[in-house]
């Protein structure tokens, strides 16, 4: 059985909002995109499916919807809620809202939308909690459906085979997420070296053409230790420092210690991924690139996501729930 619904533009919405439930408040959840259908964000609690969730905009201007779905990302949450028993008044003053926040004029729709409410197509998991990148454009999201570039010398699979070491504390909360990811997205043959001495062997082997080093504020004196012995050894390793919040002063100091790229938590696991990717496209002589076949689509297919109109949390399968290239590695 279908039924029409409208399917409004969503914009990038990147406003501090006050998200509430029958059990719990969080008013400093973070706004990632809104239509007049419904808003995305990230949330400090879980919300169930069908549940309803008050959404506060502004002291005097409130909404209420209903979760469609809510995943984890360590300990914040992304979730979507529908605006589905929204009044024209209501519409009318978050239309406003929207074009007070983001500056520009914004559609009455962008045309009808026919949805199956049975057996209705499944979203991956990487296209559905995609984080839209503030570089896009400012007033609409574009699918990137729309676009391909089959042709593309790098794409997530070109260093399929690679060997890969995260290097990182006993029982980093991040460490599962970040290895099943690389290895599931990009094909990387990853090792986890939660103590150190495990990762010289394989370096004197010749088995690794990459290290990642997860600092942390309980084990940077052994990172930096990692480092500069590094640099000692084995020069011609390529290694890539993701740490928490940390100064630019320090930032440049790992840079001029030999480190590739210095990534700061919070984090998605795409940019992770880019960036060791990055590092073995400018190589070119890392790893045995991977035959040259279709482009892994890791944007939002916004149509069939969260234009919060048609989205549904049923039927998703595939990578568990932590593992979207939206997640965030947190601080």
């Amino acid at each position: 059985m279908a039924e029409e619904r409208r399917q409004y533009l969503r914009v990038i919405f990147e406003e501090t909002i006050q998200v509430s439930t029958e059990e719990w408040s969080d008013p400093i959840a973070t706004g990632l995109d809104l239509s007049l259908n419904g808003v995305r964000f990230h949330c400090e609690y879980p919300l169930s499916e069908g549940e309803l969730v008050s959404i506060e905009f502004e002291p005097s201007f409130t909404l209420v919807g209903t979760a469609i779905w809510c995943w984890p990302i360590e300990w914040y949450y992304q979730a979507a809620v529908r605006f589905s028993d929204i009044t024209v008044t209501e519409q009318e003053k978050l239309r406003k809202y929207i074009e007070t926040t983001t500056k520009q004029d914004y559609p009455d729709f962008v045309g009808e939308v026919t949805t199956e409410t049975e057996d209705t197509e499944s979203v991956s998991e990487v296209e559905k909690l995609e984080v839209v990148s503030s570089e896009e454009n400012s007033s609409a999201v574009v699918s990137q459906s729309e676009s391909s570039f089959p042709d593309a010398e790098l794409h997530a699979q070109t260093y399929a085979g690679s060997q890969v070491a995260l290097v990182t504390e006993r029982d980093s909360p991040h460490n599962d997420m970040i290895m099943q990811y690389l290895s599931e997205r990009t094909g990387f043959k990853m090792s986890l070296m939660e103590k150190q001495g495990n990762l010289w062997p394989m370096l004197r082997e010749n088995a690794l053409d990459l290290v990642l080093l997860n600092q942390s504020t309980s084990n940077e004196d052994e990172i930096l230790g990692v480092i500069q012995r590094l640099g000692e050894e084995h020069p011609d390793i390529p290694f890539i420092v993701f740490a928490g919040p940390i100064s630019l002063d320090d930032r440049l100091h790992l840079l001029s210690l030999g480190a590739i790229d210095v990534i700061t938590r919070p984090t998605h696991l795409s940019t992770i991924a880019q960036s060791v990717l990055q590092a073995f496209y400018d190589n070119r002589t890392v790893g045995t690139p991977a035959l040259e076949e279709e482009l892994i689509d890791e944007s939002l297919d916004l149509d069939s996501d969260l234009d919060l109109v048609s989205s549904s949390a049923e039927g998703q399968t595939g990578l568990s729930p932590i593992m979207s290239s939206g997640d965030l590695i947190p601080a």
